[in-house]
Parts: C-alpha cells; structure tokens; sequence
C-alpha cells in the first residue's frame, strides 16, 4: 500500500488544548473568595473588639449604682489598703463621664481591689462586678465581655 497524498490534514479551525486552562480559572476564583472569606472575618473580630464598639451600648450610673460606687470608695478609702482604686472610682464618679469610660474606670478599680488579700475588698470587687453588669447592658439586651457572661431572658 503506497501513499498518494501527502497533503497536509485540516481539522476545521480547531486548535490544539492549553492543558488546565479551566481549572487556573476556578482555582483563581476560590482563591479569591477565600480571601474575601479571610477579610470578613478579621473585620468583624476588629470590629466586636474595638472600643468604638461598646461606645454606644454602654448605659450611664443610675442612681442607686452611683450611691453603691460612693459606699464601695468610701469603704476602700477607710481600709487604706487599695488607694489606687479610690483614685479610679472618684474617676467613674465624675459628672459628664461617658458611660464607657466609667466601665472602664471600674474595671480598672476592681483588679486593684480584686489583688488585695482582704475579704473585704473581695466583696467590694463583686460589688463592682454586679454595677459594672448594669452598665453593660445595652437597648439589644446584654452583651459578653470578658468579665460578664450572658445569659438569655424570657419575656
């Protein structure tokens, strides 16, 4: 058997494969939203862990807290034994504090009281817990910080 035409073989205008063309697009695109993925959730812890964030759920001393907060200081103020944390309650006791920052004043005036080795300062850091509680709560219910943990209400 002999050949008689040697001609070249057209294929009707098709052209040779890239191998793993579709797959570069598909790998690009979960590529991408896995990035997207990555962003949302860093935004959202920065977001929950800023302090712009309590800025508004916080709610100012109501009268009896702020006469509890006035008992606690005196009380400290009589032990001598944390005067620390009285220089960080009259700070929470100011007129035109923002309700945040007497939070954060109380906070701060509790680990002081809470590293004192008297019972008495241990009862008056609950105390402060219980107002510190009050302070953070918010229209939306109660929010979780790191000292507080939430619990549902029932209407």
């Amino acid at each position: 058997m002999t050949l008689t035409n040697t001609g070249t073989v057209l294929h009707d205008g098709a052209e040779p494969r890239r191998p793993g063309r579709g797959w570069r697009g598909v790998i690009a695109i979960l590529g991408i939203l896995l990035v997207l993925l990555t962003c949302g959730i860093t935004g959202l812890a920065f977001v929950q862990g800023s302090w712009w964030h309590a800025v508004g759920g916080d709610q100012a001393l109501s009268q009896e807290s702020q006469a509890r907060v006035v008992a606690i200081r005196d009380q400290v103020y009589a032990s001598s034994e944390a005067t620390e944390a009285v220089v960080w309650l009259d700070a929470a006791l100011e007129p035109k504090t923002h309700p945040t920052d007497v939070r954060a004043y109380l906070i701060e005036a509790q680990e002081i009281l809470s590293a004192v080795d008297d019972p008495d300062m241990a009862d008056a850091a609950a105390e402060l817990q219980s107002i510190i509680e009050t302070i953070r709560r918010s229209s939306f219910g109660k929010r979780a910080t790191p000292y507080v943990l939430s619990t549902p209400e029932w209407p």
